[in-house]
């Protein structure tokens, strides 16, 4: 009952730390022409992940660790991102066709990034949108849940995907149904959710397993490498 407890406290509190990024960018806005809506989101998610993780490392279930990762772990996080995300976007595209929907049938890509040019995409996407998500759904979220990681789905034997890693992956994944609030097509937010639960367990995974957020921060990043080099042509 106990670990139930935590698995949603856990939930409920990425919600409350989500949404207050998404209220706040509803009443406040950056008088700035470069500097986009969704960057006072990221910001509250970021700070809000950070002070709750540095109020939660005086306790015995939660652990933030950076503990060294070798480089070559990182090229392995970057391959099997990218590996993975190009599968979902190649299931999305199945499942869409067996549904008989177009990837874009309404011509509105994703809202908000559509609008913004090559430098806004690398410094508020590529980056910036990388580290504040991954500080709340792997770095919060995710240890938050450590307790329940003795529950995990076997994939070989060396490979095993933790409960607190899928359950990270899926809680990024529906973050991105915000988007329905949006002109974004519904064929696009599917592909965008399916793709960033994939990736978000797969960085999920990594972090798990070197105990450094830093992995997951750069498989992140090679999801939204896509969007940064499409951006310039």
């Amino acid at each position: 009952m106990k670990k139930f407890n935590n698995l949603i406290l856990g939930i409920v509190l990425t919600a409350i730390i989500y949404f207050s990024g998404v209220i706040l960018s509803r009443i406040v806005s950056v008088p700035m022409d470069l500097v986009p809506n969704s960057f006072v989101i990221h910001s509250t998610m970021l700070l809000l992940s950070i002070v709750a993780i540095m109020l939660l490392k005086q306790k015995s279930f939660f652990t933030f660790h950076l503990k060294k990762v070798r480089f070559k772990h990182y090229i392995y996080g970057i391959l099997i991102g990218f590996s993975g995300f190009i599968i979902a976007n190649i299931l999305a595209t199945a499942i869409l066709s067996l549904l008989g929907k177009g990837i874009d049938p309404g011509g509105n890509g994703q809202a908000g990034v559509s609008e913004m040019n090559s430098v806004q995409i690398f410094i508020f996407i590529f980056i910036y949108a990388s580290i504040s998500e991954e500080f709340l759904f792997r770095g919060f979220t995710q240890n938050f849940l450590n307790p329940l990681k003795h529950i995990r789905l076997t994939i070989s034997k060396s490979v095993h995907i933790s409960l607190p890693v899928i359950i990270s992956g899926i809680l990024f994944g529906l973050a991105h149904l915000i988007l329905l609030n949006t002109e974004t097509s519904g064929p696009v937010i599917f592909r965008i959710v399916l793709m960033t639960s994939i990736v978000g367990a797969i960085a999920g995974y990594f972090q798990e397993k070197h105990q450094n957020i830093l992995p997951a921060i750069v498989i992140h990043m090679t999801a939204n490498l896509p969007a940064l080099i499409i951006s310039f042509f």
